[in-house]
Formats: C-alpha cells, structure tokens, sequence
C-alpha cells in the first residue's frame, strides 16, 4: 500500500507491524471490525519480532500467562489452516 492509498479515516489505526500489530489487528477483525489500518515501516515482522526464537513455553509462573501461552500456540497451528499460509510452527515439545 502506497502513502496515496493510506485512508484519511478508520475505526482503529495500528502503528507497528510486529507480532503485537498484527495480532491485534487479526483478532479485532476476528471480532468483526472492517475499518482497520495497520501501518509498518517495511515488511511485517521484519523488525524485533523477526529477530525473537519464536518458543512458546506453555508453563507460566501465573494461570492467566499459561492459558495465554496455550491460546498462542493453539492460534499459529490454526492460522495455517486458515489462511493456507505457513507459520513454520512446529510442536516438538520440551521438559523444563
């Protein structure tokens, strides 16, 4: 998208294209919501998301972080089979 095609309006402007940009992004259409612009100042997840390993540890030191940790893994297995794109997701599993 060029800086010409940018709306002057939308019902939610996201600044940042990382994991937190899109994941918010995704789930706010999720919810429904149609008027979404997320701006990133080169590719997705091209800046400190690219450069994070990508572990997603199920076992959190609070029960709310694990079932967050649960739903994230649990998502990028079921982003593949919604948009047919790969995630590169892999559950090898692992003991702490």
């Amino acid at each position: 998208m060029t800086a010409k095609a940018i709306p002057a309006k939308a019902r939610a402007v996201i600044i940042g294209g990382g994991v937190s940009g899109c994941s918010v992004a995704y789930h706010l259409a999720k919810l429904g919501w149609t008027d979404i612009v997320l701006l990133e100042r080169k590719q997705l997840t091209s800046g400190t998301t690219w450069h994070a390993a990508g572990l997603i540890g199920q076992l959190r030191g609070s029960q709310n972080m694990t079932r967050l940790a649960k739903y994230s893994a649990d998502l990028y297995v079921k982003l593949e089979a919604e948009t047919e794109v790969g995630t590169g997701m892999r559950q090898v599993g692992s003991i702490t």
